[in-house]
């Protein structure tokens, strides 16, 4: 739960603080299957997933070599309605190795 302070009163240097409590709700874990087949759709790898706090899923996709055309990847991108990140996720009757998602970096392009 994420929490504010607000400022409601400033008088002869003393403050007075409160301090509320956000409505939101955490976003839960994310991480990344690796080895799922690529022939099962988006759709289903969410069915197949749900039970296991899964609601959320994107493949992703790579260039090969020289070509402009995007490969599907083995790798999946998994949005989990719990805090925590499983070690594996059960798909049809494979298990899937899962690890946390580190997002790359932002870069800073200056235009000059």
């Amino acid at each position: 739960m994420t929490t504010f302070l607000q400022c409601t009163k400033l008088t002869d240097g003393a403050v007075s603080v409160e301090i509320a409590a956000s409505s939101m709700q955490p976003l839960g874990a994310r991480g990344v299957a690796y080895n799922v087949l690529s022939d099962i759709s988006t759709d289903d790898l969410v069915a197949y997933l749900a039970s296991q706090g899964v609601k959320f899923v994107k493949p992703f996709h790579f260039r090969s070599g020289d070509s402009s055309e995007l490969k599907d990847s083995k790798s999946v991108f998994l949005q989990f309605t719990t805090a925590g990140l499983p070690v594996e996720v059960k798909i049809g009757h494979m298990f899937c190795r899962a690890k946390q998602y580190v997002p790359r970096p932002l870069g800073c392009f200056m235009g000059m």
